[in-house]
């Protein structure tokens, strides 16, 4: 038994735990869940600092599936490989069953006015979680002009030239090591 005793880390039954009931909520697109993922990693259960939160979301933004990322991420630092493997299978594991009972009903209810009713209303809600974090990661992220100054070129640039956000964060981590290098000089 003690030759597998790393499988068993203190926090891997309670992070995927954390996961799946995250996967209960998670509805709207990938990015409604990064709020939810912070407040209960980073604030509440305080299992990853606010800087790790923000390193894995920036790198999950590289990658398709950036939601899966983030959670395999997350599960990582928490509890190593076997924690990020149930971190991400927690996290998807209520919305695909949902999404095989809800599939088989969805033609019948499309076109009704209350499931577009419900639908109308949510989408407010998915703005202000988007909205909610932007705030909460940006607060933190961001903290001189320069920093100011590039997120509004990037803001400016996905908005208007329509650039794709891994090159925006691939210029942006250039950016970051010409400074830093510049500044040891």
């Amino acid at each position: 038994m003690q030759k597998y005793s790393w499988l068993l880390t203190p926090l891997l039954l309670p992070a995927t735990w954390v996961f799946l009931k995250i996967g209960l909520v998670f509805f709207g697109g990938g990015y409604v869940v990064i709020p939810v993922m912070h407040r209960e990693l980073v604030t509440n259960l305080h299992w990853l600092t606010q800087q790790e939160f923000i390193d894995g979301t920036a790198i999950s933004q590289l990658t398709p599936g950036p939601i899966a990322i983030l959670a395999t991420f997350a599960g990582y630092k928490i509890s190593g490989i076997l924690g990020a493997l149930l971190a991400t299978i927690a996290l998807f594991l209520p919305g695909s069953i949902a999404m095989v009972f809800i599939s088989r009903g969805y033609e019948t209810l499309r076109n009704k006015k209350i499931a577009r009713n419900v639908m109308d209303l949510l989408v407010p809600v998915v703005v202000g979680a988007l909205i909610a974090a932007s705030w909460t990661i940006g607060k933190d992220a961001i903290h001189s002009i320069i920093d100011i100054v590039i997120c509004l070129i990037a803001l400016v640039a996905i908005i208007r030239y329509k650039v794709n956000p891994a090159i925006l964060i691939l210029a942006a981590a250039l950016l970051g090591l010409l400074l830093h290098y510049f500044s040891l000089q």
